[in-house]
């Protein structure tokens, strides 16, 4: 029986594709690289703060990566939030959800830019946890994120669903013993459910 509904951010609750595609364009000009075309940030879209640094710039300097990191999580290259924008459905959705589920985040954000959404924050009081970047020493596919999601929420990995929209998170789902919904017009396998309506949700759930 699922008793909790954690979800993805970046592709699920916020469509943060365009976002998050001139906030790298904007870091990595700053911080002295050739920033990614918008035919290269695709592959680059689902990656860590972290990672994309890594992979854009190639460089083996922790101290040269750190201070790239900084820059990005200090948000001293500004993130332009007015681009972040929800699903339609998904305020209504996690407030339903939320009166017969325990809800959760696992996201590979970093802290600071998990509520930086106001209209993702407007819904914070609905979620029990969230899981972000820093607060585990692997990420997905690895399943340690969402086995502390299900330990913050006091549930077992079965009694939970994660909802994401790419390979990494039901690879992670499933390394977890949990059940997934891929938010995606695509079909991946694994997926215990697939749908791009969030409205749909909530009966998916009902039926896992």
């Amino acid at each position: 029986m699922i008793k909790a509904t954690i979800f993805d951010i970046d592709g699920v609750l916020l469509d943060s594709f365009e976002a998050n595609f001139i906030f790298f364009q904007n870091l990595f000009t700053v911080a002295g690289y050739k920033p990614p075309s918008r035919e290269e940030f695709p592959t680059l879209f689902h990656m860590s703060l972290m990672d994309v640094i890594k992979k854009v710039t190639g460089s083996q300097s922790e101290t040269e990566i750190a201070r790239i990191f900084a820059l990005g999580s200090s948000r001293d290259v500004e993130y332009p939030l007015e681009l972040l924008t929800m699903p339609d459905g998904a305020a209504e959705t996690i407030q339903a959800l939320s009166k017969n589920y325990l809800l959760g985040i696992v996201t590979s954000r970093i802290q600071n830019s998990v509520w930086e959404s106001p209209t993702l924050a407007k819904l914070k009081k609905y979620f029990r946890t969230a899981v972000a970047y820093e607060d585990t020493e692997n990420h997905k596919p690895d399943p340690e994120p969402l086995l502390l999601a299900a330990k913050r929420l006091g549930v077992s990995a079965d009694e939970c669903v994660y909802i994401g929209d790419v390979e990494n998170d039901i690879k992670a789902a499933l390394a977890a013993g949990m059940k997934s919904i891929l938010f995606s017009k695509k079909n991946i396998l694994g997926a215990n459910a697939n749908t791009f309506d969030f409205k749909a949700i909530p009966e998916l759930v009902r039926t896992l």
